[in-house]
């Protein structure tokens, strides 16, 4: 027997699909729209105003909620200090109907396997979402151009006093590998500095130098660059990636990994160098539903394709050209990959 839908209910369901036709969505993406609608998402991350990651995550907010239906508020906070610690333990027992997130980079993913103390977060249990690629390995050891020191020699034979922030991040074990590597034995450590008072620290000679990403420091003082105040000595990126960024002054620069000589040494440059889609990487806390993922991560490749975003982006970011958006899957690898 063929069942014969009543002439009301065939009705009722074409009009409702000329409803949905008419506003240009469905009854799926209508849901979607109605979940994230009024609400507000929280955007963790463990730095202080006006850093890299800062601004990452405040052009993300600005443009991710325009493609996130229902077009919820995503507001930026931020929790500095203790190497980024306190915000990822923060998010990793935060909401997890979709109105936390955060930006997680791969300084942030080095501190539970350091076995640094309080990192009692696993980023392989994060939902994520999907990145906003930063590139290649960038950073790189420089000195005050006044503090003398023109070779690697110098930097192996004189003391040297290095800026950083605390022992474990990231620009300190950067430097730690660099003088291993090369056999400065004669560093002395200054620590203390957020990244932005580093600038102002090697202006007035309290350090010699810093390790720093190249597209930073040329955003923050391009008349470094462009004036000579700084002699650059070394990069982390790969020789077959160098310069770390296209200027005259580091068209010379020497990769660490020409200078490596053991097998361990040259396996951590390389995972280190892994790190092009964990530079900006967006989650979710640990049990976030797989559907409200699903809404984020379509509205973040939605949004790594609009050319004001990208404008934004290298504007505000100082990363040119922009490297595009990854999707949740590519990310879960290169985590996997650099965790191991």
């Amino acid at each position: 027997m063929v069942a014969i839908k009543p002439p009301w209910v065939i009705a009722t369901f074409g009009m409702a699909s000329m409803v949905f036709a008419f506003l240009g969505t469905t009854p799926k993406n209508l849901q979607a729209q109605l979940y994230f609608q009024d609400k507000t998402i929280s955007m963790v991350l463990g730095t202080s105003p006006g850093s890299r990651r800062d601004r990452i995550a405040r052009v993300t907010a600005q443009y991710l909620s325009q493609y996130i239906p229902g077009k919820p508020n995503i507001l930026v906070q931020n929790i500095p200090g203790g190497q980024g610690i306190p915000a990822q333990r923060k998010f990793n027992r935060g909401r997890t109907d979709g109105t936390m997130m955060a930006i997680v980079t791969s300084s942030d993913m080095e501190a539970p396997f350091f076995g640094t103390p309080g990192a009692n977060y696993n980023p392989k249990d994060y939902v994520w979402i999907g990145a906003l690629g930063t590139g290649k390995q960038r950073n790189f050891l420089f000195t005050n151009k006044k503090a003398g020191f023109k070779t690697l020699e110098d930097l192996r034979s004189r003391e040297v006093a290095l800026g950083g922030r605390t022992v474990g991040h990231r620009a300190y074990l950067y430097g730690r590998l660099i003088a291993e590597i090369l056999g400065m034995n004669k560093i002395r450590w200054v620590l203390g500095y957020s990244s932005q008072e580093l600038f102002i620290a090697m202006e007035r000679g309290e350090v010699d130098g810093r390790v720093n990403d190249a597209a930073t420091v040329y955003r923050n003082r391009p008349d470094w660059y462009d004036k000579g105040f700084i002699v650059p000595h070394i990069a982390m990126t790969l020789p077959e990636n160098l310069p770390p960024v296209n200027h005259p002054l580091l068209a010379n620069i020497p990769s660490i990994m020409q200078f490596a000589k053991t097998d361990l040494h040259r396996d951590i440059i390389r995972k280190l160098n892994t790190t092009d889609k964990l530079g900006g990487a967006v989650a979710f806390p640990p049990g976030t539903p797989d559907n409200v993922r699903r809404i984020a991560e379509k509205a973040l490749l939605k949004m790594g394709k609009d050319p004001m975003f990208v404008k934004a982006w290298e504007k505000e970011v100082g990363i040119r050209p922009f490297q595009g958006a990854f999707s949740a899957a590519d990310v879960e690898e290169s985590v996997q990959i650099y965790t191991t």
